[in-house]
């Protein structure tokens, strides 16, 4: 492994952002290649003079943005390859698409500066001084009960949620739950409906354990129940918050449709994705709060903690409770118990609470100036949505285009937007769409980003 060096004093950056932005560097110039190993933890640290636990902050967000990946008892692997193809000839190394780019609008990227330390470092600080003799032993197979219970208030007094601590099982991501439930439901009794479009990460996971998944269309306010009545699911994946690629939040009237298909059937699965992020006042309480006998309730904080790891979690009823204790014997918790026990002390004393009007504050003025921007250059040949609610949005552009086309003429212009096609069961877009995340960029680049696009797209 050659030399690293990096001087952290020439930069205001968090420390821990300067180590990442350095290797993510070193990954996109080719000076580290796919399958070269990242220097371990400690070395790492002593080359740089600082603490682990800054070093392993940086390797986690390359871990996020799939530069890299973790190998068990080995170390970090580059998994980042460097190439795309894109259509009609427009073939470039990403590295060097990467380094011609201005503005970055990638989905899920956040402000990893307004992050508040202090706060997050003084209850972390406080846990290990008061924990400091057994913080590392094993915890919990579902979750510190600490956590599961500052959980269960959360939820009960923001979604309606009806839940106990015993409930409630800690995990990393979404995804890496919902293959926890894969364990649990039988693949012979559970035909499984999925939104199309929507998350395909829960999608690709049934597939993948080998569940029969039926894609149920969308209609304007949340999923058909004719057509689901029709496709035989017998549990059905729903974002009813925030429905995924439509943006849209389901309607009172279609989550009481649910709630009565459901009593004939046997589970809804509920991603209340990004609830915290919709900026109206007209609250809708979760369809778990309708009928917790049959609903299984997923949530996630990746937003709000992504710059020091993830933590997501299960609302289970009691009868999807006594699978888990006996189907998953052996659950290795995911997450670490300082980390569950800093965010359950951080959460009591009220800081998450803070940050979190903070951060509406920071992106609700950010989405005003992504739809100027759109109104201003884009008005009359894009369709967007998700106009009052999370940290993205979808542009259907009304063109003869392809997918691939509009990203390439982006990234010419030195703008880099996402294709969507991922996200469809099957796909029956008359225009393509693609998805652009606005959270990490300025509200300056965030206007002169969409101005950018408009004169690619459109001259």
């Amino acid at each position: 492994m050659r030399e690293f060096s990096l001087n952290l004093s020439l930069s205001k950056k968090p420390i821990f952002f300067q180590i990442y932005s350095y290797f993510k560097n070193e990954i996109l110039n080719g000076q580290l290649q796919y399958n070269d190993f990242l220097p371990s933890i400690r070395s790492c640290a002593q080359s740089f003079k600082v603490s682990k636990n800054t070093v392993e902050v940086a390797y986690q967000l390359l871990v996020s943005e799939e530069y890299i990946h973790n190998i068990p008892k080995r170390g970090y692997k580059v998994v980042y390859q460097g190439k795309t193809k894109l259509h009609h000839d427009i073939a470039i190394s990403d590295t060097s698409l990467t380094q011609a780019i201005r503005y970055d609008f990638r989905y899920g990227n956040i402000e990893l500066n307004t992050f508040p330390f202090h706060q997050w470092n003084k209850v972390r600080n406080a846990c290990i001084a008061h924990n400091q003799r057994n913080y590392m032993v094993e915890g919990k197979a579902q979750g510190e009960y600490g956590l599961r219970k500052e959980l269960s208030r959360l939820l009960y007094e923001s979604r309606g949620v009806l839940s106990n601590p015993e409930q409630i099982v800690v995990g990393s991501t979404p995804q890496q739950l919902v293959s926890l439930l894969c364990q649990i439901l039988e693949i012979d009794k559970h035909i499984i409906g999925v939104e199309n479009p929507g998350y395909d990460g829960a999608r690709n996971t049934f597939l993948n354990y080998g569940f029969q998944v039926q894609p149920i269309p969308l209609t304007k306010d949340g999923v058909s129940i004719d057509e689901l009545e029709n496709s035989h699911a017998n549990v059905m994946y729903v974002s009813p918050s925030q429905q995924f690629m439509n943006k849209m939040n389901m309607s009172q009237n279609k989550r009481q449709e649910l709630v009565t298909w459901v009593h004939s059937h046997t589970y809804i699965i509920e991603d209340d994705y990004e609830w915290e992020f919709k900026y109206q006042n007209d609250y809708l309480p979760s369809i778990q709060s309708l009928y917790p006998e049959k609903t299984i309730y997923i949530g996630r904080f990746s937003k709000t903690l992504v710059p020091i790891f993830n933590l997501s979690y299960l609302v289970l009823p009691y009868d999807v409770l006594s699978l888990f204790y006996s189907k998953v014997t052996e659950y290795d918790q995911p997450v670490s118990r300082l980390d569950q026990l800093t965010f359950s002390q951080y959460l009591s004393d009220g800081y998450w609470y803070k940050q979190l009007q903070k951060m509406r504050e920071t992106y609700e003025e950010k989405r005003k100036i992504f739809f100027e921007a759109i109104s201003q250059y884009m008005r009359h040949v894009v369709k967007a949505e998700g106009k009052d609610m999370g940290l993205h949005t979808f542009l259907t552009v009304k063109t003869d285009k392809t997918e691939a086309e509009l990203i390439g003429l982006g990234v010419q212009k030195g703008v880099k937007v996402y294709r969507t096609s991922r996200y469809w069961f099957h796909t029956k877009e008359k225009y393509p769409t693609v998805l652009l995340g606005y959270g990490a960029l300025s509200p300056s680049e965030i206007h002169n980003g969409i101005k950018l696009l408009a004169e690619a797209w459109f001259g």
